[in-house]
């Protein structure tokens, strides 16, 4: 939502609920001063600390948000999509595409659950658990991603069909 450019899918295992868990402590004590703390007269946006209070909070749950991100980018299970390249586990390994080189991607039924299955140079790779937070944001990014790459091959297929007809 706030980090356009870049997303994580949080593991749903003990590590991504201790950094859910640990991250609400972390909310409270930074809100905490921005709520009971002296506002400077300076500070008062139009005459009044209670806006200029509302507007510090919003700023320190962005800046959080991006904090939390970064967090959840160290990770070892989680699904990091950066700009046009996506990091993931695979079987041991972390692996980092280009997005624009992801051929398909699809849902599939396996025995633990749905997963999101990205298709890249032959090779089939399983990225995350459909359950998993952040996931359907990144899902929705690389469909659209892929959809238009794909869009664009066909036309330009028919575009060099059109010139080798003609020539």
């Amino acid at each position: 939502m706030f980090r356009p450019w870049l997303r994580v899918a949080e593991p749903d295992d003990w590590t991504g609920t201790l950094v859910r868990v640990a991250s609400w402590p972390v909310y409270f004590v930074v809100l905490l001063p921005v709520m009971i703390g002296r506002i400077p007269e300076g500070w008062a946006l139009l005459g009044t600390p209670v806006l200029t209070r509302i507007l510090l909070a919003l700023v320190a749950v962005y800046l959080l948000g991006w904090a939390r991100a970064i967090v959840l980018t160290l990770l070892p299970k989680s699904v990091i999509q950066l700009g046009a390249r996506l990091w993931f586990r695979h079987h041991g390994r972390r692996v980092k595409l280009r997005i624009a080189a992801i051929t398909a991607i699809d849902v599939e039924l396996r025995p633990r659950g749905e997963v999101f299955v990205i298709e890249h140079e032959g090779q089939v790779y399983e990225l995350c658990p459909v359950t998993w937070a952040g996931a359907e944001r990144i899902y929705r990014v690389l469909a659209r991603r892929v959809r238009r790459n794909n869009q664009r091959a066909i036309r330009r297929r028919a575009r060099e069909a059109r010139r080798s007809a003609t020539a």
